[in-house]
């Protein structure tokens, strides 16, 4: 089977290659191209087109200045694939850039299956986006059990693979493992620090986080934040902490990834998968997110949405707090914070929620989601 696949995000790197490994399972041979990140070379893509994080742009305005760039990454794209001529081509994400590949395709011969992994959130804005997205894919695969329904009715053939992150080990890691290598005492109150894993992200929230981690750490002078992160950033957030006086544990290593975040009382997380991931591990936290201010105006007057948190919006309410572009500072968050940390009954309500959440994430085979996902692709090329 020849596949070009698209990765944009580590979040996505990362689920692309349980696909691809699930997948390997089912054909003799995999030949595989396109564009990701370290997982997905070691799945077996042997070079990427370019570098992953040439896609890992959020927002209106942020991606305004490098329209020129990814317009010739698209360039670029389309014929690679057109060489290539896969039998799948499998994007991930990234809508912006993948949406406009495969539409580009589209207007070529290529007889390629295409097919999307994480619908785009069109319950949340611009719903007619279905019926557009409907007439450039063969098939969709929504993260979401609530998805399939709005891209069914529009005849794209869709399927809840349930959610990754209830196969990770986001379910079962061990934070007292993590605890005792890190020589935290098993009654020490830990925080963590989640900045996101774009640039724009940390230039936006590094500040008003730490600041806020600073307020706390004066309530609770003996609190440790942990703070996972990609290899790259692990010196700039070492050298943050450090000149605050805040006691740290910079974690850089992905295998300690959900160690870590079991290992926290608390958290504080920008927008993003590690939301659900902190749920799904039931670690009482709040959201945070700065947004350029040309992309913040844009989004509110689209989104139809109430709520930024996945987790409320499965749930309905904002059993997550949510603190949004001006509302997000030191002083609000440290208090939301110290809340969590001394109400056991906000601690509770939050917790019990989580469990609901655990459920609906859950597809109801017993299948793992990458299992589900592969079996789909395959059933395009049966056909």
């Amino acid at each position: 089977m020849k596949i070009f696949i698209i990765a944009g995000e580590a979040s996505g790197d990362q689920l692309g290659a349980s696909i691809v490994e699930s997948l390997r399972t089912h054909a003799l041979e995999l030949n595989l191209r396109g564009i990701g990140g370290d997982n997905l070379k070691a799945a077996g893509l042997s070079e990427t087109l370019f570098p992953m994080h040439d896609l890992s742009i959020m927002g209106v305005a942020e991606i305004l200045p490098h329209i020129p760039k990814l317009l010739k990454r698209i360039d670029q794209t389309v014929t690679a694939i057109k060489l290539f001529n896969p039998d799948v081509i499998l994007t991930i994400d990234s809508p912006d850039f993948c949406f406009r590949v495969l539409n580009k395709l589209n207007r070529t011969k290529i007889k390629s299956k295409k097919i999307h992994v994480v619908a785009p959130s069109v319950w949340a804005w611009r719903p007619e986006r279905a019926k557009k997205i409907a007439k450039f894919l063969d098939g969709l695969l929504c993260l979401l059990p609530f998805e399939p329904t709005y891209f069914e009715k529009e005849g794209l053939k869709s399927e809840f693979m349930g959610h990754p992150v209830m196969q990770s080990s986001a379910t079962t890691a061990n934070g007292n493992a993590f605890r005792f290598r890190h020589m935290i005492g098993a009654t020490e109150t830990t925080c963590g620090i989640f900045l996101g894993s774009r640039t724009g992200e940390l230039d936006r929230h590094q500040e008003v986080f730490l600041d806020a981690a600073a307020l706390i750490q004066e309530q609770i002078p003996d609190i440790i934040f942990i703070a996972p992160t990609l290899p790259r950033f692990a010196e700039r957030l070492q050298n943050a902490f450090r000149a605050r006086g805040l006691k740290a544990i910079i974690v850089d290593n992905k295998d300690e990834k959900f160690e870590a975040i079991a290992a926290c009382n608390v958290a504080i997380n920008v927008s993003g998968t590690i939301g659900l991931e902190l749920s799904v591990a039931k670690i009482p936290h709040i959201m945070a997110y700065k947004f350029h201010p040309i992309s913040y105006a844009i989004g509110r007057a689209m989104v139809e949405t109430k709520f930024g948190h996945l987790t409320n919006i499965i749930l309905n309410d904002e059993i997550v707090p949510e603190f949004l572009q001006n509302s997000v500072t030191a002083e609000t968050l440290s208090t939301a914070i110290l809340l969590l940390l001394n109400d056991q009954t906000a601690r509770q309500k939050q917790i019990g929620a989580f469990e609901i959440v655990r459920a609906q994430l859950s597809p109801a085979a017993q299948k793992k989601s990458a299992d589900i996902a592969a079996d789909f692709i395959n059933s395009f090329i049966k056909e």
